[in-house]
């Protein structure tokens, strides 16, 4: 049974959560206040659009996270997917996955002998879908230095409500300054998105897959992007949209470039 210290404790971590509002507030949270709790060595936390056979990630933000595994969850659709987040996207509950191998999931032999590799074991992952189902939070920990089990599952459970919740101020900051310093041609809703994926390095056919649209609206959202912007080429658009801040980076706060 929990102890009234652990219970204080609990409670403070909580509220000190409650004060993120930024990127690196988070990380820097996860990196130390949420240690004694919940110690890790490494973690992933994102928002992402979820669609049938993976996830298009929105924002990321990661510590001690290695690139090169990231790129090989990417698909050749380019959303991003694996066994544990198939499993979260399925059951919504908490994933397990120790150096030993899956704690009630199934998984492919060759790709735990994979992960086993990259040296991210010990995984603890949980989210939070939106209000309408087609966005989730994701939160993956890895390196947890304890034999996995219950108490994971229930701290998560405790945890992930309160973390969606910060990553939901996060980003809706972001996109609260980035409106605040558009240009005075406003882009639309539309257009936005598509040139999210354009800044991302996706092709007019990936960002057609991805949204679901023929790859005529993308090339015209695209040439519509270029004159309100006042640029002749994507690469000047990239260039421009990330200097004004028009566009959520997509790439983890860890300082390294995901695809």
């Amino acid at each position: 049974m929990a102890t009234l210290a652990d219970n204080t404790a609990l409670i403070e971590l909580l509220e000190s959560l409650d004060l993120i509002s930024t990127g690196d507030q988070l990380i820097a949270w996860a990196n130390t206040d949420l240690q004694s709790t919940f110690p890790h060595g490494a973690f992933i936390f994102g928002m992402a659009r979820v669609h049938s056979t993976g996830v298009a990630p929105v924002k990321l933000f990661a510590s001690n996270f290695p690139v090169d595994y990231l790129r090989t969850l990417k698909q050749p659709d380019g959303l991003i997917s694996s066994p544990v987040i198939k499993n979260w996207l399925a059951s919504s509950e908490v994933q397990l996955l120790d150096s030993e191998g899956p704690v009630g999931m199934k998984v492919d032999k060759a790709w735990l002998e994979h992960f086993k590799a990259s040296g991210l074991q010990n995984i603890a992952a949980h989210g939070a879908y939106d209000l309408s189902r087609q966005y989730a939070s994701y939160f993956s920990f890895h390196q947890i230095p304890r034999p996995l089990g219950e108490g994971h599952r229930r701290l998560l459970k405790i945890l992930i409500p309160h973390m969606h919740a910060a990553l939901l101020r996060i980003l809706h900051k972001i996109k609260a300054n980035a409106r605040a310093i558009r240009t005075d041609k406003t882009l639309t809703p539309r257009e936005l998105e598509v040139l999210t994926w354009v800044c991302d390095g996706k092709t007019s056919a990936e960002i057609a897959s991805i949204l679901g649209i023929a790859r005529s609206t993308v090339r015209n959202q695209i040439q519509s992007t270029l004159v309100k912007l006042r640029v002749n080429t994507r690469s000047q658009a990239v260039a421009k949209a990330i200097k004004k801040g028009l566009v959520v980076n997509r790439q983890p706060d860890s300082q390294f470039s995901v695809f």
